[in-house]
């Protein structure tokens, strides 16, 4: 009798425990299915199947990556990559602003207006041997001109406001992210400011609030393009070392990515060493083989 109700207890158990295991696979389920996009995403990001040599699955080849809000987007637009002719002789890549394409066409049409305009200098006969008389030139029809005299005024230079990404450590030695927006002088390349800020570091007030760069020491932005949502930002040697280890290296590859996509044509960032594209950075082996995203991290 004893023995029979053993068997009982020791069925319900494992009848316990089967449900368990059960509800367990189901949670992880569903949160799988909640966040697929994200988890492909970061596979595709981080380029995991061609670490270890398998093919790259399909749906994973297929996700999107996540795109920033519109409260963390700057309001202003990186350089974009177009091919500009360099009057009949060659053509040359230049990277300029979306609203400043016009501004070329201008620029030719003023150029070619001063060319006819050097055209209609005063015409002089050329002086006969027998005669000293200068013929006069061919009637031209008047035409009134108004000059303008322009009058040099100082003006307050046109800013922007950038969001920009540091770091910061706590106490107990955690690294974490900060954003802050900080106003800057406007100019033709702002992905590059923004950049150049972030090498420069956080200024007195915001290093008050805990904000802190974790990029190499002397390191140097060589270029950066744009194209097709992708960022290419080509840095110095210094940029493989980093003091802090791994998670310095992880830390300046976050605060330049973020920065970066913080604009609203940016979706990811590949990054170059003097040039060259490496699959691995430092010694540490942080990958960046390919373009990096938000949710690469």
């Amino acid at each position: 009798m004893a023995e029979k109700k053993e068997r009982k207890q020791q069925k319900k158990r494992t009848g316990i425990g089967l449900a368990l295991w059960i509800l367990a696979a189901l949670i992880i389920l569903v949160f799988f299915l909640v966040n697929q996009n994200k988890i492909a995403g970061n596979l595709k990001a981080t380029g995991f199947f061609s670490k270890i040599g398998r093919e790259t699955p399909e749906f994973v080849e297929k996700a999107e990556p996540k795109e920033a809000s519109g409260a963390e987007k700057n309001e202003v637009a990186p350089l974009e990559t177009v091919e500009i002719d360099l009057n009949g002789v060659g053509s040359h890549t230049e990277e300029i602003r979306p609203e400043e394409k016009g501004v070329l066409a201008q620029n030719e049409t003023a150029r070619r207006q001063q060319e006819e305009a050097a055209e209609e200098k005063e015409y002089e006969a050329p002086v006969s041997p027998e005669k000293t008389e200068t013929k006069p030139a061919p009637e031209k029809k008047e035409t009134a001109v108004k000059k303008e005299v322009s009058v040099k005024t100082e003006t307050a230079p046109k800013m922007m406001k950038l969001k920009l990404f540091f770091m910061t450590i706590s106490s107990n030695g955690s690294v974490a992210r900060k954003e802050i927006t900080r106003e800057m002088k406007k100019s033709d390349s702002p992905l590059m400011d923004a950049v150049n800020a972030l090498i420069q570091g956080p200024d007195s007030a915001e290093e008050r609030s805990g904000c802190r760069s974790l990029i190499s020491d002397g390191t140097k932005l060589i270029g950066a393009s744009v194209r097709n949502g992708i960022a290419t930002l080509n840095f110095s040697g210094e940029f493989e070392f980093n003091k802090y280890g791994i998670e310095g290296l992880r830390g300046q590859l976050q605060q330049i990515v973020f920065t970066a996509t913080a604009f609203p044509t940016v979706e990811s960032v590949q990054f170059l060493v003097d040039g060259e594209r490496k699959e691995y950075l430092g010694s540490e082996g942080v990958w960046i083989g390919t373009p990096l995203g938000r949710n690469s991290f």
